[in-house]
């Protein structure tokens, strides 16, 4: 028989999963807020650079906000209290609950991707580098989220608390310009957000500066980095009052 700890992933999952299904009308939004944003930008005609960074910013957004919005509502309800007494360690906890988030994200976006796959069948080769580089955003942005979850008990100012450092990391990732400059390209290239844009420009049909094996490692690196915080940052989020 497994032990209480072993069972203690599934039951994190099991619980966000069932009630991100049962809740059918935010289900809907949920499922409908990525399309109906992305279409345009996709379908639409938009400049590919410029459609990249949009994308690029809803992505991170909803990973960020959504957890914001998500471990400040059980902080508010009691629910984080409850989770503070399971037998597990508090980045193992912290870990499974923003694993679980990141995923409901992705689900969030598959179609926007599935619109991105049609529109340029011919981006195949930048896919790898694409689900990499978005499942490194999500994390970062739901570790971001999680964070400043505990810095304010108002919902109002920890959406502020994300967008703070958001707004002035996606231009230094070159989101709204591409940098000439050797130190902002390289400042670029210490952010999640920059990969990501290259691989969805890629994606798209455009012509990014990196290749799709350099995106895909920096994809990897940095979701491999986020599971490094969440460990850091556990104890400090879990604990939190």
């Amino acid at each position: 028989m497994s032990s209480p700890s072993r069972m203690l992933p599934a039951t994190i999952w099991q619980r966000e999963l069932v009630e991100f299904l049962q809740r059918r009308r935010a289900l809907v939004i949920k499922l409908s807020f990525p399309l109906l944003i992305g279409m345009p930008l996709i379908l639409g005609g938009a400049p590919l650079f410029s459609a990249a960074t949009a994308l690029t910013m809803l992505f991170a957004v909803i990973g960020a906000v959504g957890s914001a919005a998500v471990l400040s509502r059980e902080r508010s309800t009691g629910l984080a209290l409850r989770y503070r007494t399971l037998p597990v360690r508090p980045g193992r906890l912290l870990f499974e609950r923003l694993a679980t988030n990141a995923a409901i994200d992705f689900l969030q976006i598959v179609p926007a991707l599935i619109l991105i796959g049609i529109r340029s069948p011919a981006g195949f080769a930048w896919w790898p580098a694409l689900i990499l580089t978005v499942a490194a955003v999500l994390a970062i942005g739901n570790l971001l989220g999680a964070v400043a979850s505990i810095l304010s008990d108002s919902p109002g100012e920890v959406m502020l608390f994300v967008f703070v450092p958001l707004l002035p990391a996606f231009f230094l990732s070159g989101l709204f310009t591409p940098f000439s400059d050797p130190v902002l390209l390289t400042v670029s290239r210490l952010l999640p957000f920059s990969y990501l844009h290259q691989s969805l420009l890629g994606a798209l049909g455009g012509h990014p500066n990196l290749f799709p094996w350099e995106t895909a490692l920096g994809g990897a690196g940095f979701l491999v980095g986020a599971g490094g915080l969440i460990g850091l940052f556990g104890r400090r989020v879990v604990e939190a009052d």
